[in-house]
């Protein structure tokens, strides 16, 4: 057969068309059937084809638990949404509770692990010289931003993870509130999923790393932290000055807005005259 000849599709038949084919261990999988899956599901290329029947099959019988499912706990992230049945002991994580979703309906007691994981990123700030050109800042200066994730372990046939993302845009370092939010969010899940007490907040007792959470537990995992580890590059409040401008320090040095130190006219650094 030829590299391009059309193939079927060994569950349901029917042809699968140039680029919608999905391999299988030992077969061939079409766009259809592949969307019949779980969306937790990873491992269809490591699949035979009698074990995406007997997933599809799982999941035809899922529907009816999906009917019978009584929300009597839900807690909504930017996207997901945690669905609890108490009487039931069991769970969901979807976008919607609805048969045409159908939603993976996981036993309570299934889940292996719960955690909050904050990711991290952070982008040089830079300024624009007298010549226009872009400069970094003497030392580096850098902008955070944040993101919010829950790793959630569980013990199925199908899948071992459901992990999430809380926001849907990563959260600037400056946006307290949002930070505040997620985090309370992210414990009131891991509470209502593992019954175990939520972790001590980050925010907790009013510490602030100078603008920045401080770690506690295994919660802040991406945050910079207090004490001799201060976000060295970060703008910090309280003496907050307009970092910005040229600031005026004792004896002849004055400090340029790059943020380089000088003793002459003009900064040794970006050539801007002393202010």
């Amino acid at each position: 057969m030829g590299l391009f000849d059309k193939k079927n599709c060994d569950i349901c038949g029917e042809k699968i068309g140039l680029l919608g084919n999905r391999k299988l261990d030992d077969g061939n999988l079409c766009k259809n059937c592949a969307s019949k899956l779980s969306p937790w599901f990873e491992e269809r290329r490591h699949s035979t084809v009698e074990d995406i029947k007997r997933q599809l099959a799982y999941r035809e019988e899922n529907k009816n638990a999906v009917r019978s499912f009584s929300v009597t706990r839900e807690f909504s992230a930017d996207r997901y949404h945690v669905f609890i049945d108490d009487n039931k002991g069991m769970f969901a994580i979807a976008f919607n509770m609805s048969e045409q979703d159908n939603p993976d309906i996981v036993p309570l007691s299934a889940i292996t692990s719960c955690r909050l994981d904050i990711d991290e990123q952070r982008e040089e700030e830079e300024y624009t010289d007298q010549d226009g050109e872009s400069k970094s800042y003497v030392p580096p200066r850098y902008n955070y931003s944040y993101d919010y994730k829950i790793k959630l372990g569980v013990n199925t046939p199908w899948f071992d993870d459901m992990d999430f993302k809380l926001n849907t845009f990563s959260v600037k370092d400056h946006e307290r509130a949002k930070m505040m939010n997620y985090e309370q969010l992210a414990n009131q899940i891991i509470t209502a999923l593992t019954g175990a007490p939520a972790p001590a907040s980050v925010y907790s007792n009013g510490m602030m790393n100078q603008g920045y959470p401080q770690q506690s537990n295994m919660m802040n995992q991406g945050y910079p932290q207090q004490g001799n580890m201060m976000n060295q590059n970060a703008p910090q409040h309280g003496t907050m000055m307009n970092q910005n401008a040229p600031q005026q320090t004792s004896g002849d040095t004055w400090v340029c807005a790059c943020g380089a130190t000088n003793t002459g006219a003009f900064c040794e650094y970006c050539g801007s005259p002393k202010p």
